[in-house]
């Protein structure tokens, strides 16, 4: 197992990349505490033993988005949805708990929208302002990760 320590845009991310199968393209990766697998791009990803951390440079802005989820875990969150509408983004990494609301809601400002586990502490997303909820990006047992889309209020 090999551990890294990036920070990309200012938020830091602790990886530890946990095995490589040889013969695909797939890795398990930890990001902060959640586990991923996932597939490594590229026509030569499966000649490649071990992955290699190569720097970039500056001025280069990167996300890390996980590719695939591991097969233990639901659907990762959506990204954010081009459109009218105010998005509700996930404010840490963790895992939904419940969606308190559907597509076609009415929601009052300060209502609980989602509930975050992260760090084994559950977490009320809320409402910032009334309206009608448009789209809901994201399931109960859903990993994200910090910014990402969760919810779209009209």
């Amino acid at each position: 197992m090999k551990d890294y320590s990036l920070k990309i845009n200012g938020n830091q991310y602790d990886i530890s990349i946990d095995n490589i199968n040889a013969e695909s393209t797939l890795a398990n990766v930890i990001v902060n505490g959640v586990a991923y697998e996932v597939e490594i791009a590229g026509e030569e990803a499966s000649r490649t033993k071990k992955p290699q951390v190569v720097p970039t440079p500056k001025g280069t802005n990167l996300s890390v988005t996980p590719t695939t989820a591991a097969p233990s875990a639901p659907k990762v969150a959506r990204p954010a949805a081009s459109g009218a509408g105010f998005s509700v983004k996930s404010p840490l990494p963790g895992t939904v708990v419940k969606v308190n609301v559907k597509e076609g809601d009415h929601v009052s400002a300060g209502q609980t929208l989602v509930v975050l586990e992260a760090m084994k502490m559950e977490n009320n997303i809320d409402a910032d302002r009334a309206g009608v909820i448009k789209s809901v990006h994201v399931q109960n047992g859903a990993t994200v990760m910090e910014g990402d889309l969760l919810i779209v209020i009209e």
